[in-house]
């Protein structure tokens, strides 16, 4: 395929196949070869965002044509997109114009016809929504899947998650495990905890996805996604006869083999249950947001037991969305070095619906490793300490977001 790209013989990112997405060669190659198998669909979607979403960026784009992006420092020069104003680096936000007119983050051509909305970005403001097709809904599935491979999930291996099946990363998850070949069972709204570990038994479940419920959330157990990390180990607990489902009993024992934690990070009150708990059973967690699935994700410790992608050390996952973590310098958002903390942003290059040219949604991460450097043999860099950008930020990401439920 990459061969067809730099010859010319596919120019268009509907050409790819959403199956594609689930290659395993998308984390094995350096980024500047990467950027260049891309960078046709990056040029095409910048065309896209200028035409089909004036609103948002015919200023933003104004000049730049997709003809005059020739190599990654032309890239950089692009301008980012953020949802809220900026002012110490001059970025002008579009939330108070999508909350006047939803619509302008609809891509106006055919490609995003027929398409759903998922809103997000509701803590600071009033939420806004991106927009996905099905053809979108499945690149973003089959990319899941290779998330799924680095943590070790296998076709017939049993899984129950706990996770809003209502929320964008609910269905998407359930889907990309339904690709991967697994078993899935759905927790239904008015089953407890105890009812949860009934089924993890009577279906043989070896993998639990489920979310955190951090210390800051453990005040808002109504959280409509429902059960969490920490009520299914007080349940466990307090119910002896579940010893050696998800608690290993007392020679040992255990049935839940993997645990998925979601949310932009492993919080240090989940680390805690699991070390209290569970100090051998591998966790990992994938990092998304409804505007964008994958981003980015950890592996199991227990299949790369030297690498350095544990815990909230992530590797990047490119495509369909291309991955950045840039910093300012002069006119320019360029590529942070090893070792420094900037802006996490993101373009979606291959997508029919919403189109994020260079968006930072307001995460902040550490460069941790280049290309190649981490011990468990995938080669995409590592990023680590994914955070918001402001303390309040994360404090209501806490509160209100996937991590809590």
């Amino acid at each position: 395929m990459e061969n067809k790209i730099l010859d010319g013989a596919i120019q268009d990112y509907r050409q790819i196949h959403p199956e594609a997405f689930a290659w395993h060669g998308w984390d094995l190659i350096p980024q500047a070869r990467l950027f260049s198998m891309i960078l046709p669909f990056l040029r095409q979607q910048v065309q896209r965002a200028s035409q089909t979403m004036p609103d948002i960026y015919a200023d933003r784009l104004e000049g730049i044509h997709r003809r005059t992006i020739l190599s990654p420092e032309d890239w950089y020069q692009l301008p980012l997109l953020v949802k809220d104003e900026e002012p110490f680096h001059g970025l002008q936000g579009f939330r108070q114009q999508a909350t006047l007119d939803p619509l302008i983050l609809r891509p106006s051509d055919s490609a995003a016809h027929s398409s759903v909305a998922f809103s997000s970005g509701g803590s600071l403001g009033r939420a806004s929504p991106t927009f996905m097709t099905m053809a979108d809904r499945q690149r973003e599935i089959q990319a899941w899947r290779r998330g799924h491979s680095y943590h070790g999930l296998m076709p017939g291996d049993s899984v129950l998650y706990t996770y809003n099946t209502t929320h964008k990363g609910g269905q998407w998850m359930q889907e990309s495990l339904w690709a991967h070949g697994a078993n899935v069972s759905l927790r239904r709204p008015e089953e407890g905890p105890l009812e949860v570990l009934k089924n993890i038994l009577a279906f043989h479940v070896n993998a639990l996805f489920t979310v955190q419920q951090p210390y800051e959330a453990m005040s808002r157990q109504e959280k409509a996604a429902g059960i969490n990390l920490h009520t299914l180990i007080q349940a466990s607990l307090e119910n002896p006869d579940y010893q050696g489902v998800l608690l290993p009993d007392s020679n040992g024992r255990q049935q839940v083999e993997f645990i998925f934690l979601g949310g932009f990070a492993i919080v240090p009150y989940a680390l805690e249950l699991i070390q209290t708990y569970l100090p051998h059973t591998p966790i990992a967690t994938l990092l998304g947001s409804s505007e964008a699935i994958p981003q980015a994700c950890s592996t199991n410790p227990r299949l790369t037991p030297t690498g350095l992608c544990h815990s909230n050390n992530l590797h990047l996952l490119s495509g369909p969305h291309f991955l950045e973590v840039v910093k300012a310098e002069g006119n320019a958002w360029v590529p942070v070095r090893k070792g420094e903390r900037g802006l996490l942003v993101y373009t979606s290059w291959a997508r029919d619906g919403t189109i994020w040219i260079r968006y930072a949604p307001g995460d902040v991460a550490t460069w941790l490793l280049d290309d190649g450097e981490c011990p468990c043999g995938i080669f995409s860099p590592v990023i680590t300490d994914v955070q918001r950008l402001d303390q309040a930020g994360r404090t209501e990401l806490l509160l209100h977001g996937c991590a809590a439920g």
